[in-house]
């Protein structure tokens, strides 16, 4: 079990920090639903969690980080940190709900070898909440879906196969602009570039073309000057 409160968040990248905002949001909406037994709204807020908040956003965006960043890397492991607490929350959540199969995850993950139904539920710091971060992301998740929706389009197009086979030109407004210039929407967007720049109008539009260049056998990301990334270079010489 890790320690939560040992946890400097302030040294996280701003992903980790937000789904530790959202670990912390959903813990006082599981203890108000346990405490009247509302089974019902627990269990689905947690299945949204899961498919939502972590597979389809944060678990598809950090899979690159955990196959190809170094193994030493500090973005590599504040991913593996908190794949540590998110595995540990649900399992406690859980538990009253699927009580054999966090049992038996439990008996393989857990050093001590105890009962999952033995432990106490966690206690997430509060320092954890960050409504600012929060909204900050939340307009990120927008420009996302839009930038999603540009990519699809081309799938469906047969103009590209995978996201990592697409270049992006985001405009957005001036206001957007400054908040988000220097941020790294090839990451955020699963694509091998990304432009930004300023419109005069609030919506955000997005023009997807196919990358130009090499496909890095490593990372996937397509370049015409070829990989830059550290642990791509070493493997590929």
């Amino acid at each position: 079990n890790i320690d939560l409160d040992k946890i400097d968040i302030n040294k996280l990248p701003e992903l980790e920090q937000f789904i530790l905002h959202k670990i912390y949001k959903l813990d006082l909406n599981f203890k108000k639903n346990f405490e009247i037994y509302n089974f019902h709204n627990l269990y689905k807020e947690l299945l949204n969690f899961c498919t939502v908040d972590l597979s389809a956003f944060y678990f598809d965006i950090r899979k690159d980080t955990l196959y190809c960043d170094p193994k030493d890397s500090e973005k590599r492991k504040s991913t593996l940190l908190l794949l540590n607490v998110i595995l540990n929350s649900l399992l406690k959540w859980f538990a009253p709900i699927l009580s054999f199969t966090t049992e038996e995850i439990y008996q393989l993950v857990s050093r001590s070898k105890k009962s999952v139904h033995l432990e106490k539920f966690l206690y997430f710091p509060k320092n954890f909440e960050n409504t600012k971060l929060n909204e900050k992301w939340l307009k990120l998740i927008l420009i996302r879906n839009t930038c999603n929706l540009s990519i699809e389009e081309k799938r469906a197009n047969k103009e590209i196969g995978s996201s990592l086979e697409s270049s992006l030109e985001i405009e957005m407004s001036q206001e957007l602009f400054k908040i988000f210039k220097d941020f790294d929407f090839a990451e955020l967007c699963i694509a091998s570039s990304v432009k930004i720049k300023e419109g005069l109008k609030k919506e955000i539009k997005v023009l997807t073309t196919k990358a130009l260049g090499e496909k890095c056998p490593i990372c996937w990301k397509i370049s015409e000057k070829g990989c830059q990334r550290p642990n791509c270079k070493s493997k590929n010489d």
